[in-house]
């Protein structure tokens, strides 16, 4: 009894085969050959599938999340968006300590980076006896001030793992919630420039500590022996 190919059946479910040949293949599987009806049944199921998986809508959002973590997973010879340093502008913590700030119920920081064009705007919250850090930040177009920055992945990342993530509104704003750790990192794919934003990212700190960068004028991302 001769057999049909497993291309040939996969043709067969998919009605792709000429007239003469379904009628042979038919005769064939009627005949009761067992293999070539366990293949026909096994590659009928696998075509039901595909047509009922080709009917899904992926959400945007979730296509952009996918796209983020593909690229900070690349290699970097072969990464589509090329890092762009950010350079930090402002930093809260440099300036003098006001008056009563010892009292404060929690720390915050706010720092202003600047990458080409384009400007993040972060501010840091930590409540006195958590663990946990809010992060409130805007990405805006510094040359186009008017260009809206909305649907932007923004990903906290340690490492090579994701920590968290969230997506611009249309002003550009964006938030999430993490437990601090070390080597934190924000990345930031814009994909109108070409690039994503990098920079590193630190929990706000106490009065002390804040006292000592504002005098030694460093920034407090780094500590001695770093």
């Amino acid at each position: 009894m001769k057999h049909f190919e497993f291309a040939e059946w996969t043709d067969f479910v998919r009605g792709l085969v000429e007239e003469s040949a379904r009628v042979a293949m038919e005769g064939h599987l009627a005949s009761g050959c067992r293999k070539c009806r366990h293949t026909a049944d096994l590659l009928r199921k696998a075509a039901v599938a595909a047509r009922s998986d080709s009917k899904v809508q992926v959400p945007e959002y979730a296509v952009r999340f996918a796209r983020a973590i593909f690229i900070l997973q690349l290699p970097e010879k072969v990464r589509l968006l090329p890092r762009a340093p950010a350079r930090l502008l402002y930093d809260c913590f440099r300036e003098p300590l006001p008056a009563g700030v010892r009292t404060q119920q929690g720390l915050s920081r706010q720092v202003l980076y600047q990458a080409g064009d384009y400007s993040l705007d972060l501010r840091l919250e930590n409540e006195r006896g958590s663990s946990r850090v809010a992060l409130v930040g805007q990405i805006q177009n510094r040359k186009e001030p008017g260009k809206r920055l909305g649907g932007v992945l923004v990903l906290l990342v340690s490492g090579e793992q994701v920590l968290g993530q969230a997506v611009s509104n249309s002003l550009g704003e964006f938030q999430m919630e993490y437990a601090p750790t070390k080597h934190l990192r924000l990345y930031v794919p814009v994909r109108q420039a070409g690039k994503q934003i990098a920079m590193p990212l630190s929990r706000p700190v106490g009065p002390k500590r804040r006292e000592g960068a504002a005098t030694a004028k460093k920034t407090p991302f780094r500590r001695k022996g770093q």
